[in-house]
């Protein structure tokens, strides 16, 4: 897959995270809004105290992860595919935080937060590093941030002579 087509898919993932993530915050302000399946699975995640974190809404979080997530993929360098990769993981681990709670301590399930939490989360993170991987694979090289100051690789033997 080349890297054009995975930075499109990238940013469509993303949008939609930013979409389901900017409805979860609007309707933690204005629960009347909810739209959920029967069974009130939304509505009790919502209103679990597990619905904010320090004080900020999961869904706020959500919101800035996601905005994150399309700006380094916006942004085409190195170091973006390597921050995106990274920031993929981090999202990944806490959108199974989240999944195991649902599941096992507030003992309800909100459908949005799954479609985020199950399909757009596990989604970027392959997707980041199908990137990483490519364009690595691409250039045959070490990306820069593993090369020194002198453009040799902090991987080589720095010793005289044979190792």
């Amino acid at each position: 897959m080349s890297d054009r087509l995975l930075r499109i898919a990238l940013a469509v993932v993303s949008a939609a995270g930013i979409g389901i993530a900017a409805y979860l915050t609007y309707v933690h302000y204005r629960p009347a809004a909810l739209i959920c399946t029967i069974g009130g699975g939304c509505e009790t995640v919502q209103d679990s105290k597990y619905a904010v974190l320090a004080g900020i809404p999961v869904a706020v979080l959500g919101v800035a992860f996601w905005i994150a997530a399309l700006g380094l993929t916006v942004w085409n360098s190195e170091l973006a595919r390597t921050l995106t990769a990274a920031l993929s993981i981090a999202g990944l681990a806490f959108a199974a935080y989240l999944v195991i709670l649902q599941l096992f301590v507030i003992d309800a399930i909100c459908v949005w937060c799954m479609a985020n939490d199950v399909v757009l989360a596990p989604l970027f993170t392959v997707l980041a590093l199908l990137r990483l991987r490519t364009a690595s694979d691409a250039c045959g090289a070490e990306p820069d941030w593993i090369r020194g100051p002198t453009g040799h690789s902090s991987l080589e033997w720095r010793g005289h002579g044979e190792p």
